[in-house]
């Protein structure tokens, strides 16, 4: 049986635009029958993405107002909890998913959904058997020009196996060591491609991240 994954685009872009960035790894993956992959499109409208304009036609999305940062306006959390309600209405429409695979803000998204149930629902079972994370961020704040700031409090709570990608030349590689070390680290596995903050799609690159996850296939299934 396939793994069946729940995929979240970055900031700035779209449900399309994450298949054609995942097109090689989903061919890769898809060859042997080692996952399928379900996409859930983001409501906020947003500017592109960075590297995205001119490359990818829009109209361009994020699942919440992002980057947050802490200004009195970004204090209030209602745009983020209907993000968490928008994943936890399409797992029960469109689920079960053993897993869920984000980029970039759509890990972070992932990461903080996962993080909030655990927290809510402590004796209840975890949203997903697996996660995957490609050059994600833990859940942060921002201020324009500056440095992420990592939330607090946000340690313990994703306890199911994970696979995190981080691209050696991402200038953000860090903060997916970062996110890397909030997981349970008996279940956790760090991969690094050798591009930036992206989705590689030559065979050398797809075929780290491809065996990556085809472990973690065989730890859950």
């Amino acid at each position: 049986m396939p793994l069946r994954l729940l995929c979240l685009h970055g900031w700035g872009t779209n449900q399309k635009i994450l298949q054609s960035q995942l097109s090689g790894l989903m061919h890769e993956l898809q060859r042997d029958n080692t996952a399928t992959f379900s996409f859930l499109e983001g409501d906020v409208d947003s500017a592109p993405g960075p590297g995205i304009a001119g490359y990818y036609d829009g109209p361009y999305y994020s699942y919440y107002r992002f980057p947050r940062t802490f200004s009195h306006e970004d204090s209030d959390e209602s745009d983020i909890l209907e993000a968490y309600e928008q994943l936890s209405e399409t797992i029960a429409l469109e689920g079960p998913f053993d897993g869920v695979l984000g980029f970039s803000h759509g890990g972070t998204l992932a990461a903080g959904f996962m993080i909030h149930h655990a927290k809510m629902n402590p004796n209840e079972p975890a949203l997903f058997r697996c996660a995957i994370f490609i050059n994600s961020l833990p859940p942060f704040r921002m201020e324009p020009g500056k440095r992420p700031v990592v939330d607090e409090g946000l340690e313990g709570f994703i306890s199911i196996p994970c696979v995190h990608i981080a691209g050696a030349k991402d200038p953000l590689f860090e903060y997916s060591m970062t996110l890397y070390r909030l997981c349970a680290a008996r279940y956790s596995t760090f991969a690094v491609h050798g591009k930036g903050h992206d989705v590689p799609s030559d065979g050398k690159n797809v075929a780290i991240i491809a065996s990556a996850i085809r472990k973690l296939s065989s730890q859950i299934l």
